[in-house]
């Protein structure tokens, strides 16, 4: 009887240690990112193909989420639209973000780092590959995403 259960115990393990066989690996990458604007892309793609969104501003140093008005949502299509293959680099950012932009659709999402006027990073919340680094500082004024957050953040609570 004792061999039997012993048998019996190493084909369970046998059957429990197969599951994690690498055979389709979801975070393990090891390919190169195809362009250095490819997050911009699927968030661009996913907008423009009127998937419904909701956008929230992080404020990183009171660790709040704000909700923004769904008529304050066309900011990040402007936004990315604005945007040229010039503004995109493969620099390394090495200062904290004050505010995030969280785009959320209903099976993905998607956040903006927004570190000061000039540099942003855009990447999804569990991307396989470096986040996208765009350099605003050639955008215009109404897309500066550091402006858009600050009134957001500081915009009254209406009743």
């Amino acid at each position: 009887m004792k061999k039997l259960n012993f048998i019996f115990i190493i084909i369970l393990l046998l059957f429990i240690l197969n599951g994690c066989s690498f055979q389709d690996p979801k975070y393990i990458n090891l390919s190169t990112k195809p362009s250095n604007h490819y997050y911009t892309d699927e968030l661009e793609n996913r907008i423009l193909n009127n998937e419904n969104f909701t956008l929230y501003v992080f404020d990183t140093n009171l660790y709040k989420e704000i909700e923004v008005p769904i008529e304050e949502n066309d900011i990040i299509e402007n936004f990315i639209s604005a945007l040229v293959d010039d503004n995109y680099s493969e620099d390394q950012i090495d200062i904290e973000e004050p505010f995030r932009l969280k785009v959320v659709f209903n099976d993905d999402k998607y956040l903006i780092n927004v570190f000061n006027d000039s540099i942003v990073s855009i990447s999804p919340w569990d991307g396989n590959y470096k986040e996208d680094v765009i350099s605003i500082k050639d955008l215009p004024l109404k897309y500066n995403l550091l402006d858009f957050c600050n009134h957001i953040a500081n915009k009254p609570l209406s009743k």
